[in-house]
């Protein structure tokens, strides 16, 4: 019944989010996008509890290292699931013109074709602009809606040595390719085991479990073919199964998710 009611059509589109309350210092928490429409997402996040009318901060990860994108939005419902927590986020758009730009950044690493699918009619391509019920100051200088503090949590993010997801190194000769995986701390959260899961081990999860260093972080190298796609995920403490940040795209599985995808 919910989704007769909506002005604009929902798509999956598993994407990891960065995301803290507006107000406060908090730290960011992290997530996993279930659904996007040009008006907000379905957000999923796990040891974190959403406040409804609350503002966040988001910031969207685009696939194939291609950077990210920030946006404003408040949550308009929730739901605790053990330590899974869901929430609709209605994003807060104050320049129609760069909200259109984003969503069209967002949508060209997918196969959502913007106007034809993304918007539920024809009228529908001039969208709604959903004010903040609060105002917010935005400093003059900045060239989307983003604070100081997520300009200098990216300048951080920048400045990092580690490398963040997938890196690949190829052979000389071009036909292997050795890919470094990494699952961050951040994402670990309290997990006493890590498995990398796919196609190249024929989805054995015994056999590429990842190491954890110092830091907390998970990693793993593997030399594959090159030339190939491989579908993957990280098994997560022999239970729960995660998609990677910077996978090159999504694909649908049997079992109604996605997999992440390693092209090399």
């Amino acid at each position: 019944m919910l989704e007769n009611k909506r002005t604009y059509k929902r798509f999956d589109l598993p994407l990891i989010v960065k995301f803290r309350p507006v107000l406060g210092s908090t730290p960011y928490s992290l997530g996993l996008t279930k659904n996007l429409s040009c008006e907000g997402i379905g957000l999923e996040a796990r040891n974190f509890h959403f406040t409804l009318k609350e503002n966040l901060e988001i910031e969207l990860k685009l696939p194939q290292n291609s950077g990210s994108v920030a946006l404003l939005g408040d949550v308009v419902w929730k739901r605790q699931e053990g330590k899974s927590s869901y929430a609709g986020i209605s994003f807060k758009v104050q320049d129609l013109t760069r909200h259109n730009e984003t969503m069209q950044k967002i949508t060209s690493y997918t196969s959502i074709p913007l106007v034809s699918a993304f918007y539920s009619s024809p009228s529908d391509k001039e969208m709604k602009t959903v004010r903040p019920q609060k105002p917010i100051s935005i400093p003059a200088e900045t060239e989307s809606v983003q604070t100081h503090d997520i300009k200098a949590t990216q300048k951080m993010s920048s400045e990092e040595t580690r490398p963040l997801g997938m890196t690949k190194q190829y052979l000389k000769d071009g036909t292997h390719c050795n890919v470094s995986f990494l699952f961050p701390q951040e994402a670990a959260h309290d997990a006493r085991s890590i498995a990398l899961v796919g196609d190249f081990n024929n989805w054995n999860i015994n056999a590429a479990p990842m190491t954890r260093d110092k830091d907390g972080d998970f990693h793993i190298t593997l030399e594959l073919s090159s030339g190939r796609e491989y579908r993957f995920r990280y098994l997560i403490d022999g239970s729960r199964w995660e998609n990677d940040w910077r996978a090159d795209k999504y694909v649908p599985n049997a079992f109604g998710d996605d997999d992440s995808v390693v092209v090399v």
